[in-house]
């Protein structure tokens, strides 16, 4: 199995498949963005965050008390194991019966989320609490995977139905109910906040891909068009406490060639939308996660620049810039992503170190 750090993949791709206290290594100093980016006073400082013994890692998210999970090959291994980070030590959370696990959220008590391979080779959504994993089970098909969670425990993921389909889910007191779709066949739940909204994506009656706010079973699709513009299809990927969304719309409709890889981020809030800028002139620009105070993070790309490099990006009404990476001598194919935030401001994510591939990382404000 090939090893599966976080190299962005094609926003179409990604569409279809419907975010410690120790003392600090050296840092990189603050990061200016290049022409045709926005440039930024901020300084930041990148730690590397190390792995649990193998080549690679990346970190999906962090929680008010700076403690950070996500996935790291383990030695020996090419299969990667959920982790929590804190303090300056890394843990290995483990699987479930299988070789393959993932940690994608983790609430201000310490719960995470993710999913784990089981014996099958099928994916199960798992929830570590207490130093014990829960086998969070499915809607009756083979494969599920949780992606968010929010202070309360509540959690949602997607699952396969009995009918081998994809449907949004919301795991509440032990259990697991569909929310449903748009009227199309599948949908995927991404984020929830403290009051219980669910973000994601969903496919409609005509089978477009739509991001959809959902709350207590009523949806709110948020459509493809964008003031004067429409989109193949739009996607929501996270939601703070305030209500604000953080995603994505894919390329316009009349896009062709090289067109139909990029991608807009958008912030969604009082029902209309704030178009974030390209930091560093990608042209495809992903967000990935949102803070309560409305910092957004994320990934930026060019699909026609061979090798080409992913850029850690992040966005806040007045600032926004690249994040250092982790050997900025590294003159191609050098990739990073910042996957994941909290209220302080912190950023987590990966980068690519001079001897291949990428390791989990974490960026402060200076």
């Amino acid at each position: 199995m090939t090893n599966p750090t976080p190299r962005l993949i094609t926003l179409a791709t990604l569409a279809l498949v419907l975010g410690g206290c120790g003392q600090d290594e050296p840092t990189t100093g603050p990061s200016a963005a290049p022409a045709g980016g926005t440039a930024s006073a901020v300084a930041w400082a990148v730690r590397d965050l190390g792995t649990l013994g193998g080549r690679s890692s990346h970190a999906r998210a962090i929680n008010t008390d700076g403690v950070i999970v996500g996935s790291s090959n383990v030695a020996g291994s090419d299969l990667p194991h959920a982790f929590v980070w804190k303090n300056g030590v890394m843990r290995d959370l483990g699987t479930l019966a299988g070789g393959w696990s993932e940690a994608t959220a983790i609430n201000d008590d310490g719960v995470i989320v993710g999913w784990s391979t089981v014996r099958s080779g099928d994916t199960r959504a798992v929830r570590w609490k207490n130093g014990f994993r829960k086998n969070l089970g499915t809607l009756g098909g083979r494969n599920s995977q949780a992606l968010g969670i929010n202070q309360f425990g509540v959690i949602v993921g997607w699952s396969e139905t009995a009918s081998g389909v994809r449907h949004a889910f919301v795991w509440k007191n032990g259990v697991m109910t569909d929310i449903g779709t748009l009227g199309g066949a599948t949908s995927e739940a991404r984020g929830i906040n403290r009051a219980g909204t669910v973000v994601g994506i969903s496919t409609t009656t005509s089978g477009q891909r739509h991001a959809f706010r959902w709350k207590d079973g009523v949806f709110k699709d948020l459509g493809v068009r964008n003031g004067a513009l429409t989109h193949i299809y739009s996607i929501a990927v996270a939601i703070n406490t305030k209500g604000q969304i953080a995603g994505a719309f894919g390329p316009t409709d009349d896009a062709v060639g090289e067109e139909l890889e990029f991608a807009d981020g958008f912030v969604y809030y009082a029902e209309a939308f704030t178009n974030l800028p390209h930091p560093g002139g990608r042209p495809t620009i992903f967000p990935r996660a949102i803070s309560p105070n409305g910092l957004v993070v994320g990934q930026g790309m060019d699909t026609g620049d061979d090798p080409g490099s992913e850029l850690a990006w992040y966005w806040e009404p007045g600032s926004a810039g690249v994040l250092p990476t982790l050997d900025p001598t590294i003159q191609l194919d050098n990739h990073a992503g910042a996957l994941g935030v909290n209220r302080a401001g912190t950023v987590v994510g990966f980068s690519t170190i001079a001897s291949g591939g990428s390791h989990a990382v974490r960026w402060r404000r200076q």
